[in-house]
């Protein structure tokens, strides 16, 4: 926590040393220290710096040292601005004593004013190209870069990077096509597998069964170390002579003579 606390003042001590306006200073509890706008908004503290802006609450902070206050100076300053000439100073002493959001909403008002400004284009970041102020996208098209996965290149550079990822892509297909054709004789051939092993389970199936188709039965031997014997198989049970019964009903005669003479 320490080094960061270092890091910080050193940093407040480069901005206050740069700009003798942002006098400003904020100490918090911890003992860091910032230099910048320092503004109260309700139970925060806001401290604009060149870099950025950071807010803190009321409760972590120690102390707050006001100096000269560059924004009322800046609006009292921008009410009489009302022509180019007066905008372009104005954005230029804003830009100077660190306020630069400032300074850029001053530069475009110069341009609603007047939009082939040259000082106002420049200072946007705008550069002009064939008769045109261009800017961002259409500027670095202009130079001739190519915008290549978020980043501007040269267009050698980009061409040469998207002919290699068209090859890696070619590649990639040709390896998952592989894969696929693969897979599907892979398939095929377990189907050919399990196929070939239903068609054998049949002709065992049926060789098993030649015995009873022939007449003939296979039975296991209880003699010796003779694996089985073979007995002619037995008709079905409809082809078998009727059995006599046993119990002939009440009333009739037997038919089978009792051997002894009445």
């Amino acid at each position: 926590m320490r080094p960061v606390i270092v890091i910080v003042r050193t940093l407040a001590l480069a901005l206050a040393l740069s700009s003798t306006v942002l006098a400003d200073e904020i100490v918090l509890k911890n003992g860091s220290a910032f230099s910048g706008v320092v503004r109260e908004e309700g139970d925060r503290v806001v401290v604009e710096m060149e870099f950025g802006t950071m807010t803190f609450k009321k409760v972590d902070v120690r102390s707050i040292s006001k100096g000269n206050d560059p924004y009322s100076e800046l609006e009292t300053r921008a009410k009489a601005a009302t022509d180019v000439k007066s905008l372009l100073e104005l954005a230029a002493w804003a830009k100077e004593k660190g306020l630069g959001t400032k300074a850029t909403d001053l530069y475009r008002r110069v341009l609603s004013l007047d939009s082939d400004q040259g000082d106002a284009r420049k200072a946007l970041g705008y550069e002009k190209v064939a008769g045109l102020w261009l800017a961002g996208d259409d500027l670095m098209v202009a130079r001739g870069f190519v915008k290549v996965n978020g980043r501007w290149l040269a267009k050698d550079t980009a061409e040469r990077l998207l002919e290699q990822d068209e090859l890696a892509r070619q590649e990639n297909d040709r390896i998952e096509l592989a894969k696929k054709l693969a897979d599907q004789r892979h398939e095929q051939e377990m189907t050919r597998i399990a196929l070939e092993r239903d068609r054998l389970e049949a002709e065992k199936l049926d060789r098993d069964r030649w015995w009873w188709r022939n007449g003939w039965a296979y039975s296991p031997s209880p003699f010796c170390g003779v694996a089985g014997y073979l007995l002619p198989a037995l008709p079905p049970a409809a082809a078998l002579p009727p059995t006599m019964p046993s119990v002939l009903p009440l009333g009739q005669p037997s038919a089978v003579p009792s051997g002894r003479p009445r």
